[in-house]
């Protein structure tokens, strides 16, 4: 018993640490409301709440698409790719979250690259990689995407913990693997999960991410009506914004647009509709 406990204790003391290192020596940008940088600051002054407000700052979602192999249907039927975080994470720990959602950082030159969206995009795979084990050869820079940029607020979740709270501008990133990928690479191989950031992963349809009850550990026992908020529970503020917008249907059927050739005039008029200019506002309902 008392080794048991150590091991534990053991295992806590090098997360907290590398949790906290990470906290106080990466700094993330610092951005206004149209998105120019204002300076820098550590992650952890960027998620405090000071005087009722945290500091905004740029970061990422990345939404990772496969081939529905399963699938017999005409056209590209595609699955994302779903994280839930670590129980341990200081943010919304156990909540089940896109692919990946981090920041540019400026200890790394590259990031701050902001031409097409270079610099995020650079942030993603090497997120990608610390997060999922996912390495660059499956995921190089030319199949990253940048759609769209989004900014939200949110406190944290559970909401004893609101020490804590995102205030983000954030951009839209989507990615749908090589096919030969898919077709050829088992998910053992493709991905190692770091216990410290990820818990669990799943490739869902657009379907069942709609249905909700995929997030649930106990979706046996769930009665329709109750289905949508408390499955939405489990979801990050910022995922949620991004559905209840209508943006994850969007980007959902740009990717499958973007995959199939006999979609490419309707995967031009998709991509056409996308303003990589414009910052879309997320209201406190949208991420509620």
């Amino acid at each position: 018993m008392t080794s048991s406990l150590s091991f534990l204790f053991s295992r806590a003391r090098r997360y907290f640490s590398s949790q906290s290192k990470y906290m106080v020596n990466e700094f993330c940008i610092l951005v206004d409301e149209s998105d120019c940088v204002l300076g820098f600051a550590n992650k952890r002054k960027c998620h405090e709440v000071l005087s009722g407000k945290s500091l905004l700052h740029r970061a990422f979602s990345l939404f990772l698409f496969r081939e529905d192999t399963g699938d017999e249907s005409s056209g590209r039927s595609l699955k994302l790719l779903v994280q839930k975080r670590s129980p341990n994470k200081l943010t919304f720990p156990s909540m089940w979250s896109n692919t990946c959602c981090s920041h540019p950082i400026m200890n790394f030159p590259d990031e701050l690259i902001e031409s097409d969206a270079v610099g995020v995009k650079k942030a993603a795979q090497r997120k990608l990689l610390h997060e999922l084990g996912i390495s660059n050869i499956f995921l190089p820079l030319d199949r990253i995407h940048f759609l769209c940029r989004v900014l939200y607020a949110a406190p944290n979740e559970p909401h004893m913990k609101s020490k804590f709270a995102e205030h983000e501008l954030d951009y839209i990133l989507v990615s749908v693997l090589d096919p030969v990928v898919t077709q050829n690479i088992a998910d053992t191989d493709l991905m190692k999960l770091n216990p410290d950031e990820v818990s669990d992963v799943r490739w869902i349809t657009l379907n069942e991410f709609k249905d909700m009850k995929c997030f649930s550990t106990d979706h046996m026992n769930l009665s329709r009506t109750s289905d949508c908020y408390l499955c939405r529970s489990l979801i990050t503020p910022w995922l949620r914004g991004i559905l209840s917008s209508g943006l994850l249907q969007r980007l959902w059927h740009w990717a499958e647009a973007s995959c199939s050739s006999h979609l490419e005039r309707s995967f031009l008029t998709k991509d056409q509709s996308w303003d990589r200019t414009r910052i879309i506002h997320l209201s406190s309902d949208d991420v509620q």
